[in-house]
């Protein structure tokens, strides 16, 4: 019987990895390429025909990249799909939401039920206590920024990541306290009722898109090791018995779903362009000086 419950755990565990890992998969998906080498072609990526060759080197992928993810709208270019790139990046987010709506839906008694993974993730170890989620959370943001401000190029310059940065925190905080304020969710520990949806994997899950964005086109390891970094911050909230299952892959979709929102609607590109120019005038009835600044 000790060994049947402790693979009971064990399965529990793959399958809340699995739920909260499936978003490497879209954060990474370019990066999986059919073919020898780094050959890619025109069929695979949707090149136009006037760059009708293949992208034989590293810098030709990257520089590709770059001018595709300057595209980034509301809506595809006509000619394109029909459907909306921002339905498109909202399936994965909405469907953790939903994920964790359903875990709370379903009879307490059963696998899938909130109570019942609560209990075996806290019950590995009801003692376990760290404050290592409390930091983790803003990590994968933080190496963002250092690798903007060290000089390496990411999607957009500095200036740019920490406006991007900047909105997606004020809206991710928005919408989870707005929640957490109509939910009024009990927490695992009792007494205060603020658990749904969880802040903290909220914006462990922005950070980690937030690094995805600006520099997953290097490699898909940094995806992957901002996603894990995300998703063990989730599973600390709960072994910490702070936050339900619900409350993880709630915030984990919300943390996604505000950066994508908010790349999708950055169109202004501060410091781009910038031009002082400063010049006498003379008038009808005078002179003086003008000013023009271009932005």
């Amino acid at each position: 019987m000790k060994y049947m419950n402790m693979a009971n755990r064990f399965l529990l565990f793959v399958f809340l990895m699995m739920v909260m890992m499936g978003n490497v998969r879209a954060a990474t998906e370019f990066h999986m390429q059919k073919g020898e080498g780094s050959k890619i072609t025109t069929e695979n990526v949707g090149v136009s025909a006037k760059t009708n060759s293949l992208l034989t080197t590293q810098t030709d992928v990257y520089d590709y990249w770059q001018e595709k993810m300057q595209k980034d709208s509301l809506q595809q270019e006509s000619g394109n799909k029909t459907c909306p790139v921002f339905v498109r990046k909202a399936i994965l987010p909405a469907g953790l939401i939903a994920a964790g709506l359903i875990t709370m839906a379903v009879p307490s008694h059963t696998a899938l039920s909130k109570y019942t993974i609560h209990e075996t993730m806290h019950g590995w170890n009801p003692d376990f206590h760290t404050t290592a989620d409390n930091y983790l959370q803003f990590a994968p943001a933080v190496v963002t920024l250092g690798l903007g401000a060290a000089g390496v190029k990411g999607r957009n310059d500095l200036l740019n990541q920490s406006l991007i940065l900047a909105k997606a925190e004020l809206l991710m905080s928005m919408v989870v306290y707005g929640i957490k304020h109509v939910s009024r969710v009990e927490r695992p520990y009792g007494g205060v009722f603020t658990s749904f949806p969880s802040g903290h994997t909220a914006q462990a899950f922005l950070s980690a898109t937030f690094l995805a964005k600006e520099y997953g086109h290097i490699s898909p390891w940094i995806s992957v090791g901002g996603y894990v970094t995300a998703t063990g911050v989730g599973v600390l909230r709960m072994m910490n018995n702070k936050h339900w299952i619900s409350d993880v892959l709630a915030g984990a979709g919300i943390g996604i779903l505000s950066v994508e929102f908010v790349y999708l609607t950055h169109q202004h590109r501060w410091g781009k362009k910038s031009n002082l120019v400063f010049a006498p005038a003379m008038y009808h009835k005078g002179g003086g000086v003008s000013l023009a600044y271009t932005f």
